[in-house]
């Protein structure tokens, strides 16, 4: 498996931590996302910057997100009161600029592994979650999503919500409010196996902190770039999502040991090829 991002500040610590890229300097300039809470460590990895997650972080489109194995709760807030909490040893991508809107909605949120719980305000749908193999229509409500492995489980907590199977033949499943999906059928309630392993924070009414500017003028700490084995899981996600990586990462692979690893595994990112070999 590859190595986790959240290997950064141990690195960082070794060497030179520069203080670069403002925080939100106030919710009403965010152009996506703000950090609001953070229990743990947190690695964002925004274009070519890669920063250790700090309250107060504006976290826009395209960027990676990657919590630690303890890592109780990071939560992310927009204007309008759409809300993703994070668990442990999860990693997301943030409104992914690559994928096709959902039910004539870009996607909130793109689930790699682990898990997130996803709120939307008011009776509109505005939140449509895409996974590996699996995407949820935009609703309104909360819900939580998990992968852990090969497993992907959705609960309805107070949405229903319809999930589509990506791929053919295509699937349309529909969860009412309390129901639970366990990767091969959907069931009236969460398994009793499941259930215990939803992260505490998921459980609890945690008041919303983004109207508040929390955390507002607090630089954010730059971090060493990724090594290939920190990035892998992304470079070699599915294509929609890796056709963008070679102009967004260009900067990565002026590493020799970074480039040399790109063109080890180029059969799994074929989209590196032009740009390997403009860089001769």
């Amino acid at each position: 498996m590859a190595a986790s991002l959240l290997t950064f500040p141990a690195r960082a610590l070794a060497g030179l931590v520069v203080l670069a890229g403002a925080a939100c300097p106030g919710w009403a300039s965010a152009e996506g996302a703000l950090l609001t809470r953070l229990d743990g460590a947190a690695i964002v990895v925004d274009g070519a910057r890669t920063l250790a997650a700090a309250t107060g972080l504006a976290v826009g489109a395209g960027s990676l997100v990657d919590t630690g194995e303890h890592t109780a709760l990071l939560r992310l807030e927009w204007p309008d009161q759409r809300v993703i909490d994070l668990g442990p040893a999860t990693r997301v991508m943030i409104e992914p600029p690559g994928l096709p809107a959902v039910g004539g909605q870009p996607p909130l949120l793109y689930l790699l592994q682990g898990w997130a719980k996803v709120s939307v305000a008011g009776p509109r749908p505005a939140a449509a979650v895409v996974m590996p193999a699996l995407q949820a229509l935009p609703f309104s409500g909360a819900a939580v999503f998990s992968i852990e492995g090969r497993r992907r489980s959705v609960f309805a907590e107070s949405a229903a919500l319809d999930l589509a199977e990506r791929g053919a033949p295509a699937r349309l499943l529909h969860l009412g409010r309390g129901a639970f999906y366990d990767g091969s059928a959907v069931r009236p309630r969460p398994s009793a196996e499941w259930l215990p392993r939803v992260p505490s924070p998921f459980r609890d009414s945690i008041p919303l902190r983004g109207a508040n500017g929390v955390g507002q003028g607090r630089p954010a700490r730059t971090l060493p770039p990724p090594a290939y084995a920190e990035l892998a899981p992304w470079l070699d996600a599915e294509p929609l999502l890796r056709q963008e990586f070679p102009r967004r990462f260009a900067a990565f692979a002026q590493d020799p040991a970074f480039r040399r690893a790109l063109k080890q595994n180029l059969s799994a990112h074929p989209e590196w090829a032009r740009r390997l070999e403009s860089a001769h």
